[in-house]
């Protein structure tokens, strides 16, 4: 049984909104809903549990009452800790995605799916166009052909996954971090994503998939 977690606890902050950025409608749609929808199609999709912000589930949560719903927690593991106590005891592979990536394909969540059956865990990742310098007492250019961009769905074992993040107190960027912090010993493997599925952060980014959504027409 496959679970998916999408995260929707942030307030979205860097971007100009009165709402946070996943609520926002585009071709009647809201943000979240592209992903929801995404998931929803691909038959090795089990369920879907949502994690809110804690001051939005009253505004929002009606909307997505066929799904299993929580509120998010101050740091990011703490939201997917409360998504994870809502996946059923059935559940073997956990699949945990930004609900501010709209653009996720069927192939990158079956990719994550059938890996799991060799690894551990598993994360997309794009190449870096730009170059790169890390900007200490001395300028550094790095080499960017070594330094990769991680995206989500980041899936992984779900007895070995929740082992470590129930009991995770710091704050992590993302979930890929935390279990390879607690022990580097896993069985990993980062994949070739899709530069389709970028995270939308700031209004550039939503300009961006509003001209996709566009072109696709």
């Amino acid at each position: 049984m496959n679970s998916v977690i999408i995260l929707a606890g942030g307030e979205g902050k860097r971007l100009n909104s009165q709402i946070p950025k996943q609520f926002i409608k585009i071709d009647h749609r809201r943000i979240i809903d592209f992903s929801i929808n995404e998931f929803k199609k691909n038959k090795n999709v089990d369920e879907i549990i949502l994690v809110f912000p804690k001051k939005f589930i009253d505004s929002f949560g009606k909307e997505y009452k066929d799904y299993k719903l929580t509120h998010g927690g101050k740091e990011r593991n703490h939201s997917t800790q409360n998504g994870l106590l809502l996946c059923s005891y059935k559940s073997e592979n956990v699949l945990i995605h930004d609900a501010a990536r709209p653009l996720i394909s069927q192939k990158l969540i079956d990719d994550s799916i059938n890996l799991l059956s060799k690894y551990d865990a598993v994360a997309p990742y794009v190449d870096i166009d730009d170059s790169l310098i890390e900007l200490d007492t001395k300028i550094k250019y790095l080499d960017r052909s070594k330094i990769k961009s991680i995206q989500t769905p980041q899936s992984f074992k779900k007895k070995i996954f929740e082992k470590v993040i129930l009991k995770s107190k710091k704050g992590y960027t993302d979930d890929m971090s935390a279990l390879i912090n607690h022990n580097q010993n896993f069985n990993v493997k980062f994949f070739k994503g899709n530069k389709l599925n970028f995270k939308i952060t700031t209004d550039i980014d939503l300009h961006n998939f509003k001209n996709i959504l566009k072109n696709e027409k």
